[in-house]
């Protein structure tokens, strides 16, 4: 197995480190340092505003950090939106669609018990605030979507579908290509490719998703840099729940008129490092033989790791998806034991094994399946064979 950690500093100023929770944050290579340190020692300035060559240089780099996304994801860069993060993406596009008018009291929204809280929290305060109503499609005993179960909760009140491409504590990759050919045209359809993007690529117009949230941290990029994308034909109707200095062409002592389209929702000095960060992360994916290389080594260790799994069956139960199709290489587990989850945890820290324990942000999923909380271990593509060997060493003393 070709060895990727040279890539990455961390590994080097921490030798001992094993890196195993990959679904929270990842790492960052020399290439994304490198290039963001080049930027704000060569080019950093603030945007939209300067005629001055670092200013220009500034935008022109911003903009290419959307240029890229859009020809990775088969977007367009005017419907690419930088927002902070996951759940304040979720906060503007749920607030928006009320303001706008595309969600009203009465409405349902259909989201996977699976979700990230950062898909549950904002419809939920919709919920509170305008009455729309909630509903959660089940998984069935592999931990896929129960279609049985969406076509029989899909009814006439169903306005949106916000479905994550990928679980962060399942594993399971969606079928989402299913459920759009389920959808009627009345239906909005939202993903959560938080998971996704850092691990495959996926043309966003193959599954007509009229929103997609994913973030920046997850793929290698700086943390506070997340995207929001808003399908052209939507973006040109709805209003955004904030506004203030990027998103105004004018404002006098009664009104205010704002700029169109993208522009109209990043209403505060972007975060440039942050979008320069993205850049770098999809080029260097780029450069080390794309995402079918991310994917492909990716498999392999989740074979790898699965099989260390079935030898310890006795002891450790793994909780989601057994196979190695059509998921993750997130492994979530508990000890036959009872042992809690929080106290393994902090013997793999002892060992500088960094796993994460408790609830993961799926609240709702592992209350619905008597789970008070499991350890998860996540890989990435830097992670290699003898990282699992000495998880499952660790494993073997608890």
């Amino acid at each position: 197995m070709i060895d990727i950690k040279n890539n990455f500093p961390i590994f080097a100023n921490n030798p001992w480190l094993v890196y195993l929770d990959n679904a929270a944050t990842t790492q960052k290579p020399s290439y994304v340092i490198d290039g963001v340190s080049h930027y704000l020692s060569h080019d950093y300035a603030n945007i939209h505003r300067g005629a001055y060559a670092l200013s220009e240089r500034s935008e022109e780099l911003y903009f290419a950090s959307k240029e890229k996304i859009a020809q990775t994801i088969w977007w367009k860069s005017s419907e690419i939106i930088y927002t902070f993060n996951a759940t304040y993406g979720f906060n503007i596009l749920a607030q928006s669609m009320a303001r706008s008018g595309m969600l009203k009291r009465g409405d349902k929204v259909l989201i996977l018990i699976a979700e990230h809280h950062a898909n549950v929290v904002p419809w939920q305060i919709l919920q509170q605030d305008i009455g729309i109503q909630i509903e959660y499609v089940n998984l069935d005993d592999n931990f896929d979507i129960d279609l049985e179960d969406f076509k029989q909760k899909y009814d006439e009140k169903v306005k949106l579908v916000s479905f994550s491409f990928a679980s962060n504590v399942t594993g399971t990759i969606s079928d989402l290509q299913t459920i759009w050919n389920l959808l009627r045209e009345d239906t909005f359809f939202a993903i959560d490719a938080s998971q996704a993007i850092p691990n495959f690529s996926f043309d966003v117009n193959e599954l007509n998703a009229d929103f997609v949230v994913f973030t920046g941290h997850k793929m290698m990029a700086l943390t506070g840099i997340w995207v929001l994308r808003v399908r052209r034909e939507i973006l040109k109707n709805m209003i955004p729940s904030i506004g203030w200095w990027g998103s105004i062409k004018h404002v006098d002592k009664q009104w205010f008129e704002s700029l169109m389209w993208n522009e109209w929702f990043e209403v505060w000095t972007p975060h440039l490092a942050g979008a320069v960060s993205m850049l770098k992360a999809l080029e260097y994916i780029q450069n080390i033989w794309g995402y079918d290389f991310v994917f492909e080594r990716e498999k392999a260790l989740t074979r790898y790791a699965l099989k260390k799994f079935e030898q310890m069956e006795d002891k450790i139960i793994l909780v989601w998806k057994k196979t190695d199709e059509n998921r993750l290489w997130v492994f979530s587990f508990v000890h036959t034991n009872k042992m809690p989850v929080i106290r393994i945890g902090e013997i793999f820290a002892e060992h500088d094994v960094c796993i994460r324990a408790w609830w993961h942000c799926a609240h709702p999923l592992l209350q619905e399946l008597w789970y008070n909380g499991t350890c998860r271990m996540s890989l990435y593509f830097y992670n290699d064979f003898a990282d699992i060997d000495k998880f499952f060493e660790i494993l073997k003393t608890i």
